[in-house]
């Protein structure tokens, strides 16, 4: 196996290099994956690009980043396990449901534990598991929801979660389940692909929901929610500005709730790969643009610009370029 390896580090605000780095080595407790696909976390790669700090956006960063941030979607094969490790073992294909410490996936090999993994039957591709970790996620807010099914729910913001959040919705049995977003060509996007109802806000009408989720973060979309909610509402996105809980809202009981992180059990795990490999959730169709690694910079405005939903990168290939923008791999 090779000893070398590429990594993307952003060195700056709006300013990235290649590196060259050893491949890691496994410690008793590791698991070494080579990575075969990584994805973007839109908020993630636009703030530590832009100089902000991912959850304040008051607070700057200090830079360089750590090598491979802020890469944390991935899917790979298993190279190499440490001699604690028991649940798994080379050749194995992963998929990453956690990483928060060391180095990032924006790279060609990375170092994970167990309980950040998730084995992948043959019948799930790497681009549909690259963003286990963002359905993970998502998956765990809507438990807090309670029992969905035979209940009505309304998912606000058509980025990666709420598109992920508005299939699983059905999938776990919701009577009624409907997208919004402010951006027209995402609802487009949603009712083209067949993956659920989007409409405007504005189009809602006076219909009403039994439960809210928002994958936005905005005050304003917290606040929509309330008003076309009647008994639950779960803040995924990360909020930025403040909500008004009025008296009518505690007179009839209406439950507003942060997202509570929390490990994944083997049950959750279950849960997934049944929604991916037998249920239909399509995972692929967030994965909207592939671009190198060389035009990093590209993948951040396209994100930007919301041209892309996200975007993913092929380590094994991306880091080369042979000068006309295509991508060349490099032994």
């Amino acid at each position: 196996m090779r000893t070398k390896m590429k990594m993307l580090q952003i060195v700056g605000p709006g300013e990235y290099a290649i590196i060259h780095a050893d491949v890691p080595q496994v410690k008793d407790h590791e698991i070494l994956v080579e990575i075969e696909i990584v994805a973007t976390c839109p908020r993630w790669d636009l703030s530590m690009m832009g100089g902000k700090h991912m959850f304040d956006a008051s607070k700057g960063l200090e830079y360089p980043l750590p090598p491979g941030w802020p890469g944390h979607e991935a899917a790979g094969i298993v190279k190499a396990v440490g001699s604690g490790v028991v649940g798994y073992q080379v050749g194995d294909r992963v998929a990453s449901l956690e990483h928060i410490a060391g180095n990032g996936a924006y790279a060609e090999y990375l170092c994970y534990r167990e309980h950040e993994l998730i084995k992948l039957p043959d019948s799930i591709s790497f681009k549909q598991a690259v963003s286990f970790e963002l359905l993970k996620c998502v998956m765990i807010g809507l438990l807090q929801l309670g029992d969905l099914r035979g209940k009505s729910i309304v998912v606000s913001g058509l980025g990666p979660a709420g598109i992920l959040a508005l299939q699983m919705a059905r999938i776990w049995g919701a009577s009624e389940v409907i997208g919004i977003d402010l951006n027209e060509q995402r609802i487009r996007y949603v009712n083209v692909v067949g993956i659920g109802e989007a409409v405007h806000p504005d189009e809602l009408g006076s219909r009403r929901f039994d439960l809210g989720y928002d994958c936005v973060g905005a005050a304003p979309s917290v606040q929509n929610l309330l008003r076309i909610v009647d008994r639950h509402v779960v803040v995924f996105g990360v909020l930025k500005g403040t909500v008004q809980y009025e008296d009518h809202l505690w007179f009839k009981g209406m439950k507003l709730e942060s997202y509570q992180y929390r490990r994944f059990n083997e049950r959750d795990r279950e849960l997934l790969i049944d929604a991916v490999a037998s249920k239909g959730l399509n995972m692929e169709c967030i994965q909207t643009h592939h671009v190198p690694f060389t035009q990093y910079q590209e993948a951040v405005e396209l994100l930007k610009s919301q041209t892309a939903i996200k975007v993913h990168f092929y380590p094994g290939t991306d880091f080369v370029s042979d000068g006309l923008g295509n991508a060349t791999r490099e032994e």
